[in-house]
């Protein structure tokens, strides 16, 4: 062989490599976007449920506009930590709130909970992420 055919193919196997390198950047993020997704739906249902299991009279679960995200029932700032080997660290804060909509028919309350974030290190103007859940509770007197 040539010293040329062997820096063709360093150059080929070069390329093939960065390809490689930048496929696996847009899977590891991906994946991140995909785990901060799941967590919020898993918010979003604990949420649902905690709403579910209230009594029809609580105040809770009154006809109301979106709550703020603060700590009333289970709704509030949830702050998710991941383990790696420097230790605990802060990877994504979720905001959540819900709203509870009158129907005419007096036995029943539209339930709405909503999950937002905004992906760490994202740049400036990135959009908002939102997980969104609706249902209809049914008062059985």
């Amino acid at each position: 062989m040539t010293i040329l055919e062997v820096m063709i193919a360093l150059g080929i196997l070069a390329v093939g490599l960065l390809a490689m390198l930048a496929m696996q950047i847009s899977a590891m993020r991906g994946g991140k976007y995909g785990r901060h997704t799941t967590e919020a739906a898993q918010l979003a249902r604990d949420q649902m449920e905690y709403l579910h299991r209230l009594d029809w009279g609580d105040a809770l679960i009154a006809p109301t506009g979106w709550t703020p995200p603060t700590f009333m029932g289970t709704a509030g700032p949830r702050i998710v930590t991941v383990t790696s080997a420097s230790g605990p660290q802060q990877e994504m804060v979720y905001n959540l709130s819900y709203r509870v909509n009158a129907d005419p028919d007096t036995n029943l309350r539209h339930v709405d909970v909503r999950v937002n974030w905004t992906e760490m290190n994202a740049p400036p103007g990135a959009p908002l992420r939102r997980y969104a859940m609706s249902t209809i509770r049914h008062n059985d007197p």
